[in-house]
């Protein structure tokens, strides 16, 4: 019986878990406006955004400022990430794919990161609302 309660007491904690922030499409909008501004001004910047759809998708068009870091290539792109691990991190995918994002934040999570936040909207209602969106300049 122990054995039992040992493994469903493993299991919980592996994937339960962490309960992430929640951004809107407005909240956001105004982050990356002060964002801008701050390193505008030649501040450091408050947050990283993170793109986590594919490479395509990001090439294509993403939220502006937003860095690309597919949850396949989480462990090759780790470098990526700020090395402040207390630097809130917003993560975004597309519309309805909250498990995708939160299996992102898991592993940012378990890599030290203690601010994250999830923009559950996503990229479609981002760029309906014609938030600022910026396609990957062409270099080839």
């Amino acid at each position: 019986m122990s054995f039992f309660v040992f493994t469903l007491a493993l299991f919980s904690i592996s994937f339960a878990g962490p309960d992430f922030k929640r951004i809107d499409t407005s909240k956001l909008n105004s982050m990356i406006v002060e964002n801008a501004y701050r390193m505008e001004g030649g501040r450091e910047k408050h947050f990283t955004i993170i793109d986590t759809r594919t490479k395509e998708e990001y090439d294509e068009a993403h939220i502006f400022s937003a860095i690309s870091i597919p949850e396949k290539d989480f462990d090759e792109s780790i470098y990526l990430l700020p090395k402040d691990t207390g630097m809130l991190l917003v993560v975004y995918c597309n519309d309805r794919e909250i498990e995708k994002i939160t299996k992102w934040a898991g592993k940012a999570a378990d890599a030290g990161y203690v601010n994250i936040a999830i923009y559950s909207e996503g990229f479609q209602v981002w760029r309906t609302m014609k938030m600022p969106i910026a396609p990957l300049t062409n270099h080839r």
